[in-house]
Order: structure tokens, then sequence, then C-alpha cells
């Protein structure tokens, strides 16, 4: 096997051994306040947003300015984000607010070209979300429009031909969702058609697709495989399609399980300390990176190991969890963006002392230092939290919200961080993601909630954390906590 190490001596030079000892969680005492403390950290991030960002995408925390990164008609990818969150928060006000705001969308008009993988699962995934929760009928009317006007018509790139896995490949849910509600079957065979196709495509690695593609050939570009952002929700949407169709398909699941079988062969990598991260594949290169986008894949297995019962996936998922958890174990107490490391069938003495140090107390070595609020970690936290009933899994989320609530807060909402690794200057940079009221606040709230309060045996959700209502209700929630 070859292998490649992106170990740059920055990153080497500037990494710190130093980890602060994070606070405990506080006392369940039946009703957990954690909750409300998370729910008061959401009241914040939406309060500084309506007040200086309100109808536009998103809020630039620390001068109060705004940016449009959607292109999508009138730009409030965050009021569409948040929806459900708002619901579940049980933020009527708040709620009453933002519809009257969707209600004058005209999905005709836009002065950009859209995003429509973007689209797809913040939009039409927020508005379909909502409307299982609330049952407000001009929710399911506006998601309607959006499909007929926005998502199935849906031509070309923009000026190139290539196409990202992810884009393609991760509409079905959504699509397959909206036929449940309305009955009209063009848009759950539009969604499905695509991974039909998809799956006549050989590959070099069973059940693991190139990341780009041609458009005019549906053919992979090159062979750079990861599972990481731009390939995640494809991975993703194959087994939570099978789930959200009632069992009534077979392909996607065999697809899923294809690819979960390779990710255990060929992509998992093991340090010499015992972390295990998936690596990717450039051509014949084993290349040894690994980052936060990743870490939603240990929820996503495990989820699939109890509805499969199998105990192989299981302990899979149950490895990568310990060692993406074990990431956040830095100076700040947040994760890098990516990290490489030294796998153990390598000769670790042929690198630098300082190296060989690093792997061997905390197992990677940090790539990109940023923190962008991300959810991957978090959202496997509630996963595990949800599906085992080990209310330790609550403590690491709480951990997780500490350190954000310390490090990224600002006096309107939260910033994404360049410097995990600078005790003393993370180097906020002025940027609060529609993620980060859609996913990560969403998550760790329902870690701390009533888990009958959106149980995963009767939803599915979404990769931008929008619950979809199973027709059927499946059993994978764990029944006691403790």
């Amino acid at each position: 096997m070859k292998y490649s190490n992106s170990l740059g001596l920055a990153s080497i030079a500037t990494f710190c051994l130093t980890v602060l000892a994070a606070p405990s969680g506080l006392e369940d005492n039946g009703i957990d306040d954690r909750a409300e403390i998370i729910k008061s950290a959401f009241k914040h991030a939406w309060k500084g947003y309506s007040d200086y960002a309100y109808g536009h995408d998103e809020l630039q925390p620390l001068t109060n300015g705004t940016t449009d990164s959607s292109s999508t008609n009138k730009s409030i990818a965050s009021i569409f984000d948040a929806l459900d969150t708002i619901i579940i928060m049980d933020l009527e006000e708040d709620y009453l607010r933002a519809c009257e705001h969707i209600k004058g969308v005209d999905w005709n008009k836009s002065k950009d070209p859209s995003k429509t993988f973007e689209t797809n699962i913040r939009y039409l995934g927020g508005l379909l979300s909502a409307y299982d929760l609330k049952g407000d009928e001009f929710l399911l009317k506006k998601a309607i429009e959006l499909a007929d006007n926005v998502i199935m018509p849906a031509g070309k790139p923009v000026e190139t031909n290539n196409i990202i896995l992810a884009e393609f490949g991760s509409l079905q849910l959504e699509l397959v969702h909206l036929t449940q509600l309305t009955g009209d079957d063009q848009y759950e065979i539009a969604g499905n058609n695509i991974i039909a196709q998809l799956s006549e495509v050989p590959t070099k690695i069973p059940g693991l697709y190139p990341m780009t593609w041609n458009l005019d050939t549906f053919t992979p570009n090159n062979m750079y495989h990861t599972i990481s952002g731009g390939a995640d929700s494809y991975y993703e949407y194959l087994l939570k399609t099978h789930i959200l169709m009632e069992g009534k398909e077979e392909l996607q699941l065999d697809m899923w399980n294809t690819a979960v079988g390779s990710m255990r062969r060929y992509l998992r990598s093991e340090t010499h300390n015992g972390k295990v991260y998936l690596a990717e594949f450039q051509d014949h290169f084993k290349l040894l990176q690994s980052g936060e986008l990743v870490c939603f894949m240990p929820g996503n297995l495990l989820l699939g190991a109890r509805y499969l019962k199998d105990e192989t996936i299981e302990m899979f998922a149950r490895d990568l969890m310990n060692s993406c958890y074990d990431v956040w174990d830095t100076p700040t107490g947040l994760a890098p963006e990516t990290w490489s490391w030294i796998d153990k069938e390598q000769d670790i003495t042929t690198y630098p002392e300082l190296m060989q140090k690093v792997m061997l107390k905390s197992g990677f070595v940090t790539q990109d230092s940023g923190y962008d609020l991300r959810p991957e970690t978090i959202e496997s936290l509630f996963y595990f939290y949800r599906i085992t009933g080990d209310k330790t899994y609550q403590d690491k989320a709480w951990k997780i919200f500490e350190a954000i609530e310390k490090h990224c807060k600002t006096p309107s909402g939260y910033t994404r961080i360049a410097d995990v690794t600078n005790i003393n200057d993370v180097k906020p940079l002025n940027f609060e993601e529609s993620y980060f009221f859609a996913e990560t606040l969403k998550y760790l709230y329902l870690i701390f909630t009533d888990p009958d309060h959106i149980s995963l045996d009767e939803y599915i959700f979404n990769t931008e954390a929008h619950p979809f209502k199973l027709k059927t209700p499946i059993q994978v929630q764990s029944k006691t906590f403790s």
C-alpha cells in the first residue's frame, strides 16, 4: 500500500500539547437544564440575526454585517434552515415572523444561478420538515413551488461540465418525501433515477465513487475518493432513503452496504495508539487525511447497524466515533477542520521526533486549524446517545457546547474561528453559517430533551438536520437511558 501523509512543518510547529480540562455537565434532575441553556444560545444567535441580518443569508457576528451566499431568490438561507429548529424549540413568535417572509418568496426570480444541492437540502428540506412538524398548508405549497420551479428544471452547471457526487447524488431523500406528501410520483422517480443510473457506472473500489464527474458522459473525471465534503451526503442518503421508503427498495441499501464494506477494507486507517480514521484515495495513493466533515459517518453507521442488526458495522461505528470525539481534545476543546496522521503500518521512527510525540499522544496532526461551527461530531453523538441510551454521550456533547460558548460567542451570535490550537487568540473570522441554526444547535438541543421528542424511531434527518416524518416507524432508539 502506498501512503501519503499531509503533515506540514507549520502544523507541527504550531501544534500544542496543552489540553484544557472541560467542566463536567450539569446533574440530571429529570428535566435537563442543559437543554434550556442551549435553547438560550439559539435565542441569542437568532436575536442577533433578527436584529442585523433578517432577510439575508447570514450574519457577520463581529461587525453585524450581512452576507448572501446561497444565490437563491431573496437570500434568506438562515430563515429556511432555522425554521424547524424554531418549531422544535417552541419559539412561536419567531416562527410566525419567519412564515411571513417565506410567504413572500417568489421562486421564479433570481438574480444569480441557484445552487441546486443547497436549495434542495436547506430550502426544500426545511419546508418539508416544518410542514411535518407544524402542518401549515402554505409550507407544503411553497415546497411544491420550489421543486417545480427551481429543482426539477435544474440545467447544466454554469461554465463547466463538472458535477460533484454529493450534489447530484443527494437529491432523492427530499424528493421522495415530497412525493409521499403530495402523491405526485414525478419527484421520487427523478431523484431515485439518478441513483439507478449511477449504480451502473463501474467503480475501481466497490461501492465508492470518485467525487468529480463529467456531466456529458456521466463518468468520473478523476480517481479521488473521499467520504468528506463533495461526497459525504451521497453515502448518507443511500441508507436514509431506504428507511424513508419503508424498506420498499433494495438498490440503495445494497449500495450502502457495499460502500460501508469498502470503507472498512480500503479507507479505514489505524494509528499506533489505536485511533481509527477514514482515509482518502487519489489514484493508487492512500491519503492519510480526514476532517470534521467525515465525522457524521459514525452516526450514519450506527443507524444502519441497529436497523440491520449488524454487530460488525456497529463496532466500526464505535471506533470512528471515539476517534472523532478525541480530535476535539485541543487547547480550546474545539476540533480542527482537517487533520492527518501516521498509520500503524508505517515506521513512525522515520518521522521527526516532535511528530512522533504528537502522534503517540494525540493520534493526529492538525492541517487546517479552523473551526467552522460544524455539527458533524455532535450529530454522531446525538445518534449514539439516542440509539445506545448511554448518557456519557450527553457529557461529551456538553463539553463541546461549552467550548463553543467560550471561544465562538460574540455579542450578537457565534463566529467561526481560524485557530483551535491557540487558546490566547482563536482568530475569529466574522461568519455564522446557517447550518449552525439548522444542525449544530438542533442536535445539541435534542441530545438533552426528552428522547421521544423527534424520536429516531419516527423521523429520518436529511443532511441539513431537517427531520422528515416516517410513514412507518422503525425500532432503533433505545428504550432506556442511563
